[in-house]
């Protein structure tokens, strides 16, 4: 079963892939482009905005049916296959791991097995992208309950447990807010940022922990693979 709906790449697409994904995804630095691996690709989509923006980017899906999709499409960097095998295969060959709204469709140990996997492909300094629906979110029951597939929910500190268990170095995790792309877009955008406060605050109230909370119904999460440094 693949992960993704297929559908084109949209305003909306675009907007959340250059706010919530683009900027940690690491540049080499050198003459050659950071090697990007989206698994779950579906049809695609991602990997056309990563080349786009100069990253050697390629993606894996299981279903057979998106990844024609893809070719008929004109795009040729997508592969059938299981992404647990094809990073298991590739070790220490990709700069970025990405997965976006794949995760929850795995059991809890399908999730640690990908995080260990992606860990192993990763070059060192390497990173795992990823979106995810945020258990914490007071309306996040529109995307955790909104699939029948979904599996697995994440908050900041299970998403911070996973990176520690599986080898990574540290993890950062970030809210998703509305994006805006239109008038009715820019409108939710502005009126998030109060209502967010709010349930923040409620929060806060509940739990004694004044800061650090994400209420998005998606948050973002980069796990950091260790640096080599010269001794």
């Amino acid at each position: 079963m693949s992960t993704h709906a297929g559908s084109a790449s949209g305003p909306a697409t675009g907007l959340a892939y250059r706010r919530d994904l683009r900027p940690h995804i690491p540049r080499t630095g050198t003459t050659d482009r950071s090697r990007v691996l989206d698994i779950g690709c579906g049809q695609g989509e991602l990997v056309r905005l990563l080349v786009a923006d100069g990253f050697d980017a390629r993606g894996v899906d299981v279903s057979t049916e998106q990844v024609s999709l893809a070719r008929a499409a004109g795009l040729d960097r997508v592969e059938q296959a299981d992404f647990h095998a094809h990073l298991r295969a590739s070790a220490g060959s990709w700069d970025a791991v990405v997965a976006t709204d794949v995760l929850e469709h795995l059991t809890r140990d399908e999730v640690l097995q990908t995080f260990d996997d992606a860990r192993v492909a990763l070059r060192p300094g390497g990173v795992l992208v990823a979106r995810v629906p945020n258990a914490v979110s007071p309306t996040g029951g529109h995307t955790m309950w909104g699939d029948v597939t979904h599996e697995t929910w994440f908050t900041r500190r299970s998403v911070a447990q996973l990176a520690a268990v599986t080898g990574f170095t540290s993890v950062d995790v970030f809210a998703c807010p509305p994006p805006a792309h239109g008038l009715v877009s820019a409108a939710r955008a502005l009126l998030w940022r109060p209502i967010s406060g709010v349930f923040k605050l409620a929060l806060a109230v509940e739990t004694g922990v004044v800061r650090g909370h994400i209420v998005t119904q998606n948050l973002t999460f980069v796990a950091h693979t260790r640096e080599v440094t010269n001794s």
